[in-house]
């Protein structure tokens, strides 16, 4: 049938751990000029509806924050994005999760270290996807909201240093058969 594939990278998953947390405050032109970018993904993904056929996602480009973590031992995180989703054909998407790494490219937290799961189903870090929604038909032109929850489990250890932590959701769509 169709043969489409798209891989979307969601913006960083962050995390900070002790001593290394500060807020830090956007400026309202930013957070403007982020909602307009999206209003006109979810126009130009309603343009393409009448195209062949299509699925497309939007989310917001603000990073999902997961929290902080102080300590040693579990600590369970979670966050939250809704996904919008137009599609003029029957489609399939699903979830994975990269891990956490320290930084701009430093330490990687260790897979045994990290549990994820996202909309309550438990997924291997970096190597397994699961579905988080599916349609045996179109969306209509309005299109449609999917909810994401990540929950991430987190081995807080002295051998990872303070700081913030960088992770990508990524999301797989496909057009069904």
């Amino acid at each position: 049938m169709w043969n489409l594939a798209k891989t979307f990278a969601i913006v960083a998953v962050c995390l900070a751990t002790a001593d290394a947390v500060s807020a830090v405050s956007r400026p309202q032109l930013l957070q403007r000029e982020r909602r307009r970018t999206f209003e006109a993904a979810a126009n130009a993904a309603n343009a393409l509806y009448q195209s062949g056929p299509f699925v497309g996602v939007t989310v917001t480009d603000e990073p999902l924050e997961l929290g902080e973590v102080v300590g040693p031992g579990w600590h369970h995180l979670q966050s939250h994005l809704t996904a919008h989703v137009v599609a003029n054909c029957p489609y399939h998407i699903e979830a994975s999760f990269t891990g956490l790494r320290h930084g701009n490219g430093g330490k990687l937290v260790l897979p045994q270290h990290l549990t994820v799961a996202i909309n309550g189903k438990e997924t291997p870090v970096g190597t397994g996807r699961v579905t988080i929604a599916q349609s045996g038909r179109p969306t209509g032109p309005a299109g449609e909201d999917v909810p994401v929850d990540l929950q991430v489990g987190f081995m807080g250890l002295s051998t990872y240093p303070a700081g913030r932590y960088n992770g990508n959701l990524v999301l797989t769509i496909m057009a069904a058969p």
